[in-house]
């Protein structure tokens, strides 16, 4: 075999390789964008809910009733919501299921501040570029 015909096949079996090599990657940067995603709705999530207004928590979970949440809310001054220690469970195409910590410091109208959390676990569903809580298992 020439070494010009030598280096054609060497040259093609290292860009056969360098394909294959990004084909594989795309899975992993594809959760991780996906990832990304739900973590920035979780965020959306607790500061949707910190700012007491139902239209922008329905935004982030379109199930929920908007109208109770927002009777809710009127009777509260202020809610702070902390979301941590997030462990993102699996990531199936357009769904995800998430394990997070709550923490949720609510002050009412009238009465003392009192604090909560509990680990929950989310369902999540992309629609579009967009992910949004679906439900929550427990």
């Amino acid at each position: 075999m020439s070494s010009h015909r030598r280096l054609h096949v060497i040259g093609f079996a290292a860009l056969t390789l360098a394909s294959m090599l990004c084909a594989a990657g795309r899975p992993h940067a594809q959760t991780a964008t996906a990832e990304t995603g739900v973590r920035d709705t979780l965020k959306r999530y607790s500061a949707a809910l910190e700012s007491l207004d139902a239209n922008a928590v329905k935004k982030v979970q379109p199930s929920i009733p908007a109208d109770n949440l927002a009777k809710a809310f009127k009777d509260m001054r202020e809610l702070k919501v902390a979301i941590d220690a997030v462990k993102v469970l699996s990531i199936d195409g357009n769904k995800a299921r998430v394990s997070c910590r709550v923490t949720q410091t609510l002050t009412p109208r009238v009465g003392s501040k009192q604090t909560t959390a509990v680990t929950r676990v989310m369902r999540l569903q992309r629609t579009a570029d967009v992910w949004v809580i679906d439900g929550f298992e427990r």
